[in-house]
């Protein structure tokens, strides 16, 4: 089965519905030849529901590639990533800014 969705168009995608400051990918998986199989991607964007945010994304983005977003505000994001007991603080430290 040829996978033919990449990353990028996901996050191309996600720019588009969602308008973000960032995105970060903070985790991938790669096959032996180096292609990527799966993708989480971190977003902060100003969005009023994040719940209906995250659910426009995975129903409106097609992509054969296994694909997970957590979505955090600006506001959440700045006040978490302040604290380095919390993932948000490890993603914006080992994460690479894909958008923004």
């Amino acid at each position: 089965m040829e996978r033919v969705c990449t990353m990028e168009p996901v996050v191309q995608e996600v720019a588009r519905l969602l308008s973000p400051r960032t995105i970060y990918l903070y985790n991938q998986k790669l096959n032996p030849r180096g292609e990527q199989t799966s993708f989480k991607l971190c977003v902060v964007a100003d969005v009023a529901d994040k719940g209906q945010a995250e659910r426009d994304v995975y129903r409106k983005v097609d992509c054969p590639i296994p694909f997970d977003i957590l979505l955090y505000t600006p506001d959440e994001w700045e006040r978490l990533t302040a604290d380095s007991s919390t993932f948000a603080f490890h993603i914006k430290k080992v994460g690479t800014i894909v958008y923004g």
